[in-house]
């Protein structure tokens, strides 16, 4: 498709200035740092404890990765849909905060010239009961999921850095092998630091797989076959300090997602994203924010979705050396749909809105994480329908020090209310839809060299809905190993 063809193009000049910086950098940049000198046994013994604790700080991306175990996300690897998961980030509870992953997954870092570079290699077992998301007739498979992985870095003065990383996912079925299939992930990414100045700008490309799945295309209900997509998202984030109280910053994000066969062409969007907010420092540790978000959507082959949403928020955010730390805001969003004289567009759906990203030390080994949200979002996988969606996610870690074991469990539940009318496939009665969904998991994780860990995870998930065949559950146990070279 032309749409494609015009992404991809952009995304490679994108990467193509990104590599051209890092390598006039590698002709031009300092000397390389110095190695650090050996420690004294006692104070290495600390800093190994410490590279063994849960994050000091709430993401302020998607949760990113901690070395020895995978932070509980029910979107990946587990859930390869489009399905709810936690919004972080600045634009939370609007925009994609995976963009701004750059993929770390290495906990080792060599030296190349000026660069340094982290590999990464995993490979998992999965067990799914429910492969397909069946209602009925589930069938069960193992999976074999491997995935490789590297980033390189190029510190430039001291202060600033420039990142390239990869990742792929790879997703082998045993039984089912024609739902197998190859992810390609991509992210260049530059941060610079000034004095009172800081920008970011970088760029994240994704070709990938939605497995086979119960779906809805426009008043069809089907077994869908697989779903090759391209999403491409490049981001940009100022931050300006004034004096010592105040702060400004701004966000803008372009994600795009396009289907490979026409036939799920109904699905394609793109949303621009703007966010702008002013920070007013009043306690030591404790600032108050006000925000406005806009976000844009327009779909190429069904303009009756296109929307604007408006999203005036206001709220506190905590400084991440706390104890307790975060952010929380909450506003109202107003959403204005192109076309207001369909039957299904007889009104414009506002209502209220909520981020809230916290974290709480409860001891040095030991912290909880909530992450609550609502917004007005769209189901990929039923045609672009708005929907509102309000959930928690809940994390308990805890790192066992005489054992060199970290451990957590998880609960997270999301409620997807749906703003206009739609057929139930089941009865054909046409009215709103109403999903409640839970996921439950707990997982361990323990070094057993320093570039090799064994993890093992499990996984509970269960979607309630006022649709007929909709209902499903499946259980997911996995088992790993995690290596950083």
């Amino acid at each position: 498709m032309k749409y494609c063809r015009v992404g991809k193009r952009h995304l490679a000049g994108i990467f193509l200035v990104i590599l051209i910086v890092l390598y006039a950098g590698a002709v031009w940049a300092a000397e390389p740092q110095p190695e650090k000198p050996a420690l004294p046994q006692a104070q290495a013994e600390e800093e190994a404890i410490a590279q063994e604790k849960p994050l000091e700080k709430p993401p302020e991306v998607l949760p990113k990765f901690v070395p020895g175990v995978t932070p509980f996300a029910p979107y990946a690897p587990y859930n390869l849909t489009f399905g709810p998961g936690p919004s972080t980030g600045m634009l939370a509870p609007y925009g994609y905060g995976g963009a701004e992953d750059t993929l770390i997954r290495g906990w080792q870092s060599h030296k190349l010239g000026p660069f340094r570079v982290s590999p990464y290699f995993e490979y998992d077992t999965l067990y799914r009961t429910n492969v397909f998301q069946t209602y009925s007739n589930k069938k069960s498979d193992f999976v074999n999921m491997i995935n490789p992985g590297i980033r390189f870095e190029l510190p430039v003065a001291g202060t600033h850095k420039l990142s390239l990383g990869y990742l792929g996912n790879y997703f082998i079925y045993s039984r089912f092998s024609d739902n197998s299939h190859y992810d390609q992930n991509v992210n260049a990414d530059a941060a610079l630091n000034f004095s009172k100045l800081s920008l970011r700008v970088g760029a994240a490309y994704r070709n990938a797989t939605e497995e086979a799945s119960l779906l809805q295309v426009g008043p069809i209900f089907t077994l869908s076959g697989k779903r090759v997509y391209n999403r491409v998202t490049p981001y940009f984030q100022a931050t300006y300090k004034m004096a010592d109280l105040w702060r400004i910053e701004t966000n803008y994000q372009f994600d795009s997602l396009s289907f490979a066969k026409s036939i799920y062409r109904v699905d394609n969007y793109q949303a621009n994203t703007f966010g702008g907010t002013i920070f007013y420092k009043f306690w030591p540790k404790t600032a108050a924010l006000v925000q406005f978000i806009a976000d844009i959507r327009t779909h190429p082959f069904d303009s009756t979705r296109d929307n604007v949403v408006y999203t005036p928020m206001a709220g506190l955010t905590w400084d991440p050396t706390a104890k307790l730390s975060g952010t929380l805001k909450v506003g109202y969003s107003i959403t204005n749909y192109s076309d207001r004289n369909a039957e299904t567009r007889g009104f414009n759906p506002d209502g209220v809105a909520l981020s809230i990203q916290t974290l709480y030390k409860l001891s040095r080994f030991t912290q909880m994480s909530l992450v609550a949200q609502r917004s007005l979002q769209e189901d990929v996988d039923s045609a672009n329908a708005g929907y509102f969606n309000t959930g928690l996610l809940f994390t308990l870690s805890h790192f066992w020090h005489y054992f060199k074991v970290t451990s957590y469990a998880s609960f997270s539940y999301y409620n997807n209310h749906y703003i206009f009318n739609q057929f139930d496939p089941g009865t054909g009665e046409l009215k709103k839809r109403d999903d409640n969904i839970i996921y439950a998991g707990a997982g361990l994780s323990r070094p057993v060299t320093r570039w090799l860990k064994l993890r093992f995870d499990y996984l509970y998930y269960n979607r309630g809905s006022n649709f007929s065949f909709y209902p499903t559950n499946e259980h997911k146990v996995l088992l790993g190993v995690q290596s950083s070279f």
